[in-house]
């Protein structure tokens, strides 16, 4: 097979889960014998496109994405290097999801849409409306937001759903299937779209980031982690707010912040605000030494697809604690056996489910081994064999 992926930016791994779910699968894919293409908007010098792409393109006009420049060189690779399938990656995007459509006008090539983020708004993941703890969510124009998501909540969920039901749809006329990361999200994706069959739609998980023999090992300590961008919808002030919270019960407990983003100044003042022991923020660093000696991972997003941190601290026995505000957590892990859900978006609750965890050493233990085992399903291996088999499913050989 000839699979060109379709990215935003060169394959660099530490941009994000989508350039590092497309790393583990083009390396499953070049194994098996497969030829892999990468297809980019913007180039990145730290990309690892040399090593495993049998070509690759950069489209040459970053002004108009969808430009008559851009269509041609995409349109001539694709002929050029007989190019059977392309998985476009960032299908969230309507102008990034167009081009291919444009370039297929002109070749043979078959689409396939990935959708990463959770494709529906759930009843009770508007948002949160408490109160910000940041000083920056605190202006007068962002109050009036919070207060409107409080007032119009249930407006502004079938607003939302319908403009993501239209631009899925749109998807549906485009392409030859939609990959989602979970089968909890098809049924959503049907009721608010208007998509009349399953037939096009279709769910494989995001592979695991380790393989077997590459997880490290090491003797756990009391440590908390966090993992993910410093930004609005990941929230991890309430991750330090949660801490200053229960930091005195737990003297023998720290927690690391992990990520980079454009809240880590404001994080920085609120560590001092809030007069935090044993927390630091550790800024981007390569998450597996902190997995490897982690009890418990900790995450406050509003939203989430498939979240690759869940999985990774898994592989690790890391034990995720997370709000219950996307479809798949379920699909991810069991509740009590392989982590813990918590409605959104209830710090009160939070404090409560992860200070009774923290408390029982035993329970810690058997969950932890149980997240290991649990996790092997989604290896890199298998779901590679579930792409391939999608892809001959679209009738590519």
């Amino acid at each position: 097979m000839r699979i060109a992926f379709y990215l935003a930016f060169d394959l660099n791994p530490q941009n994000g889960g989508i350039e590092r779910v497309t790393n583990i699968l083009t390396k499953e894919f070049v194994a098996a014998g497969h030829q892999v293409y990468f297809v980019s908007y913007i180039s990145e010098p730290e990309a690892e496109h040399t090593a495993l792409a049998a070509d690759r393109l950069v489209l040459p006009d970053r002004k108009k994405l969808c430009s008559r420049e851009n269509q041609t060189k995409f349109t001539d690779f694709i002929n050029k290097n007989s190019v059977d399938i392309i998985v476009a990656q960032h299908s969230h995007d309507m102008e990034f999801a167009t081009l291919p459509f444009l370039v297929k006008q002109n070749t043979n090539v078959k689409i396939l849409y990935v959708f990463h983020p959770t494709p529906f708004i759930q009843s009770l993941s508007i948002a949160d409306t408490s109160y910000p703890i940041l000083k920056s969510e605190r202006t007068l124009p962002r109050l009036w937001r919070r207060m409107g998501r409080i007032i119009l909540k249930k407006q502004k969920q079938k607003s939302k759903n319908n403009k993501m039901g239209k631009h899925l749809k749109r998807l549906h006329e485009m392409g030859d299937y939609i990959l989602v990361s979970s089968e909890k999200y098809i049924d959503g994706i049907l009721k608010i779209s208007g998509i009349q069959s399953r037939e096009k739609l279709f769910a494989i998980a995001n592979p695991n980031t380790y393989r077997e023999e590459d997880i490290q090992t090491a003797q756990k300590e009391n440590i908390l982690i966090f993992v993910g961008r410093l930004s609005e919808e990941k929230h991890p002030e309430k991750i330090m707010l949660i801490w200053k919270h229960i930091q005195d019960r737990f003297p023998q407990w720290n927690l690391k912040i992990l990520g980079e983003g454009k809240l880590k100044h404001e994080l920085e003042e609120l560590h001092k605000q809030l007069k935090l022991e044993r927390c630091s923020i550790e800024g981007r660093q390569e998450p597996t030494p902190y997995y490897a000696k982690a009890k418990i991972l900790l995450l406050a997003s509003d939203f989430e697809g498939f979240p690759m941190s869940i999985t990774e601290a898994m592989q690790h026995g890391v034990i995720p604690v997370a709000f219950n505000s996307f479809e798949a957590l379920s699909g991810i892990i069991e509740e009590n056996v392989t982590g813990i859900s918590v409605t959104p978006y209830s710090l009160q609750e939070y404090e409560e489910k992860l200070a009774a965890l923290m408390n029982n050493e035993e329970k810690i233990a058997k969950m932890s081994v149980a997240t290991r085992k649990s996790i092997s399903r989604f290896s890199a291996p298998d779901i590679a064999v579930e792409w391939i088999g999608l892809f001959r499913k679209l009738g590519v050989q």
